[in-house]
């Protein structure tokens, strides 16, 4: 599927800036509209933890009933079911938008088999990372949504029809200090990526994916080699003469090799965290290009 950027109308042009204009950094909006059609246009706004129900955002009975971890380190330490306002964790604008998924269909008068495009534009780009939005299920669905609106937003869309064209831009990075971002030149929407930034986005990647599985790796070579130097050592006590010092010897190459794994460990973590600037911007790059790979996804930057 080509991937094709949102059609910017006068009136979508309009609700894009009046959410600019609301928008805080702890207040995230979010435009969406279906099949380009500016009747459907609708905002929903993040609701802060134990926050009342934003004034725009659908009420609770429009909402389905949403499920959270108790602790997202834990899965076995059991569910709570979420206030479908004034929750204690809060909702995040992707949250509310997949929560009222089905309302917003009945609001705009279309089936879901009759979608072909949603647009969705928000005024800061989706969370991701540890800290983000912890873990979601909804009723009737067994699988949680991941932690992260990013992660959320990716399994909400493989999760319908591949045929649905989904375009997304954002108006700020998340965990930048930038309200906004410049633009480049010409109007409606951008790429979302200049070759710089996409190197920053692949960069950032790497770093997940580094501290994830290779730094574990290549650490727990480092113990199993400390581990050979004390066995080694043990047994050095117990020989004698050259049999003795080789063994000695044996021992201190072995945590020689260890300390040589932790000290190539510290610089490719130190390297890959420099070239992914800052850990949250990283984060919010790595989090766009999840959603940058889908097949039926377009993530831009918003110009006004």
């Amino acid at each position: 599927m080509k991937k094709t950027p949102i059609n910017v109308s006068p009136a979508l042009r309009q609700a894009v800036g009046d959410m600019r204009a609301k928008a805080l950094p702890q207040l995230v909006g979010l435009i969406m509209r279906f099949n380009e059609d500016d009747r459907t246009i609708r905002d929903l706004w993040s609701e802060g933890a134990g926050q009342n129900k934003h004034k725009h955002n659908p009420h609770g009975t429009d909402r389905l009933q949403a499920y959270r971890r108790v602790n997202d380190n834990d899965p076995t330490a059991g569910e709570r079911a979420a206030n479908k306002v004034v929750d204690a964790a809060g909702y995040h604008a992707e949250e509310l938008f997949i929560i009222c998924w089905d309302a917003l269909l009945r609001g705009a008068e279309l089936r879901e088999d009759q979608i072909d495009t949603v647009d969705l534009i928000l005024s800061k780009s989706p969370c991701h990372g540890a800290s983000a939005s912890s873990a979601m299920k909804l009723q009737g669905i067994n699988e949680y949504f991941p932690i992260g609106c990013a992660s959320k937003l990716a399994s909400f869309v493989t999760s319908k029809d591949q045929g649905i064209e989904w375009r997304i831009a954002f108006l700020a990075l998340a965990g930048s200090d930038a309200p906004d971002y410049m633009p480049i030149g010409g109007s409606g929407v951008d790429r979302l990526m200049s070759a710089r930034e996409r190197e920053i986005a692949e960069a950032a990647l790497s770093q997940v994916r580094f501290r994830d599985d290779g730094a574990p790796t290549r650490l727990q070579q480092a113990a199993a080699h400390e581990q050979s130097a004390q066995r080694l050592q043990d047994q050095a006590g117990e020989l004698h003469g050259r049999e003795r010092g080789d063994a000695f010897g044996q021992a201190k190459s072995e945590r020689q090799r260890a300390r040589t794994i932790r000290s190539e460990v510290d610089r490719e973590v130190q390297e890959k965290f420099r070239n992914a600037r800052t850990q949250s911007v990283a984060q919010a790059q790595s989090g766009i290009a999840i959603l940058d790979r889908l097949p039926n996804v377009d993530v831009r930057r918003w110009q006004s």
